[in-house]
C-alpha cells in the first residue's frame, strides 16, 4: 500500500508546486497523443523560446560558428567543451552573470541519439539550451552533457557519463559551480547510461559523484517491475505518427534538422525514432549467462548508493495508464524503500521521490523548461536544492 499512498502525496506535490500545462498547449499535446514527438512538440514550445538559438551561433551546414556574440543576455556559453577522447565527448556550459561563486550544479544528459542540441528538426534547435537558461535563472551552472555510441561493451554509457562527470567535478569551480553540489538529470534513452553509472560505482576511476540523480521517462534498472504497460492515459490518441499532427517529417532521425560540429550527426538510411529502448535496457542485448546478469545488474548498486534518486514519467508518455507510475518505476521504489523499513519516507534516505507529470508529454517534459510550464521544471528545482 506504501506506493500507492505515495502516488497520492505526488499528485498533491504537482498540483501544488505548479500550475499546469499552458491550455493552448496541453490540447495539442493531447492531440499528438501518447508517441515520442520532438518535432511537432518542438513547434509548441518554440514561440515560448528567445529569438535567437543555436542556429544564430551556428547556422544549419556551417563549418564553423559565424557569430560569437551572445545569445542571451546576461548568460555566458562555453560550447563543445571537450571531456573525453572521443570527438562526440564534448558539453555545454552556461553560467549566469548573477549569482554567488559556488552554485550548484544541474547536469542534463539528453535521450535520444545523445546530442546536447536536439537534431530532429529545425524548430528543435531551440533545445536544450532551454535547460541550460533556466538553470542559470535559478542560480546554478546548467551543463549540457553529449553521448556518443559505445563500442559494444555493456558498460560504455555508463563510462562515458562517468569521464563527464569526473571532468564537471575537476573544473566547474572555474565556473562558478560546487563540485560538492552536483545533481545529473538523464531523459529517455539516457536512462541506461546513468542507471549503469549510478549503480556501478566500481567500475569508476573516482566512483559516483554526483548528490542527486533524476530518472526522467525511462528504466535505469532493468529486470525490476516491467515496461510500462499499453493504453492511453486521459482518452488521449495513441498511436499518432510522428509529425503526422504538424506536418514535420515522420521520421524522428531525417536530416532535416542536421546541424554542422561536433553537436551534429547525420540520420542513417532507414533510421526510425523511438525511446531508445536499447540504451534504456542498460546494453543488455542477447542471451546472458547468470554471471554476465549478475555483473551487469543495476540493482545492488541502487540499494547502497547515498545517492538521492527521483524517478519521473509523463502523463502521456506511451504506456502510462490514466496518470499512474509504470510498474517498473513503482517496483524500483519499492525495493529501495525497502533498505529503510516501516519507517520508510518518499525522498529521504534510500526512499526516491516519484513525480507523474501532469499533462506532460515525452518532449515536452523537457522542452517546456525556461517557460511558463512549470509542471516539470518546479520539482526538479525543490529536488537540486535537497540535493546536499
Amino acid at each position: 500500500m506504501r506506493h500507492t499512498l505515495f502516488l497520492a502525496l505526488a499528485f498533491a506535490v504537482c498540483a501544488t508546486a505548479s500550475a499546469q500545462v499552458p491550455a493552448n498547449i496541453e490540447a495539442q499535446l493531447l492531440k499528438i497523443g501518447q508517441v515520442v514527438d520532438p518535432s511537432c512538440t518542438a513547434k509548441l514550445y518554440r514561440p515560448l523560446m528567445p529569438m535567437s538559438d543555436f542556429n544564430t551561433y551556428w547556422p544549419p551546414d556551417a563549418p564553423s560558428p559565424v557569430s560569437t556574440a551572445p545569445l542571451y543576455p546576461g548568460v555566458t556559453i562555453t560550447r563543445d567543451q571537450s571531456f573525453g577522447p572521443n570527438a562526440k565527448d564534448v558539453l555545454d556550459i552556461f553560467v549566469g552573470e548573477k549569482g554567488g561563486s559556488s552554485r550548484p550544479v544541474v547536469i542534463y544528459v539528453p535521450g535520444g541519439g545523445g546530442n546536447k542540441v536536439e537534431q530532429q528538426v529545425r524548430e528543435s534547435n531551440a533545445f536544450y539550451d532551454n535547460i541550460g537558461r533556466w538553470a542559470t535563472k535559478n542560480g546554478m551552472v546548467g551543463v549540457t552533457v553529449q553521448r556518443h555510441p559505445g563500442s559494444g561493451n555493456w558498460d560504455d554509457g555508463g563510462r562515458d557519463i562517468s569521464v563527464a562527470v569526473d571532468w564537471v567535478r575537476d573544473n566547474i569551480a572555474k565556473y562558478k559551480g560546487d563540485p560538492g553540489r552536483m545533481v545529473i538529470w538523464a531523459h529517455s534513452a539516457g536512462n541506461g547510461p546513468l542507471g549503469v553509472y549510478l549503480g556501478h560505482p566500481e567500475r569508476w576511476k573516482n566512483g559516483v559523484q554526483v548528490k542527486g540523480a533524476i530518472f526522467m521517462s525511462g528504466n535505469p534498472v532493468p529486470g525490476v517491475g516491467g515496461a510500462p504497460g499499453g493504453g492511453a492515459g486521459r482518452g488521449a490518441p495513441a498511436g499518432n505518427p510522428a509529425g503526422s499532427t504538424c506536418g514535420a517529417d515522420a521520421n524522428m532521425g531525417s536530416n532535416n534538422g542536421r546541424i554542422a560540429g561536433p553537436s551534429g550527426q547525420t540520420a542513417p538510411a532507414g533510421f526510425g525514432g523511438g525511446r531508445g529502448a536499447g540504451a534504456a535496457r542498460g546494453g543488455f542485448g542477447g542471451p546472458l549467462t547468470p554471471e554476465q546478469q549478475t555483473e551487469r545488474d543495476n540493482l545492488p548498486g541502487f540499494k547502497k548508493t547515498p545517492v538521492k534518486i527521483a524517478l519521473a514519467w509523463a502523463e502521456l508518455d506511451p504506456g502510462v495508464m490514466n496518470a499512474t507510475m509504470p510498474a517498473n518505476a513503482v517496483a524500483l521504489h519499492d525495493e529501495l524503500c525497502k533498505i529503510d523499513g516501516p519507517a520508510a519516507k518518499d525522498g529521504k534516505g534510500h526512499c526516491p521521490e516519484m513525480w507523474m507529470l501532469k499533462g506532460e508529454s515525452h518532449m515536452s517534459e523537457v522542452f517546456s523548461l525556461d517557460t511558463s510550464d512549470q509542471i516539470v521544471a518546479r520539482p526538479v528545482l525543490e529536488f537540486v536544492k535537497k540535493a546536499k
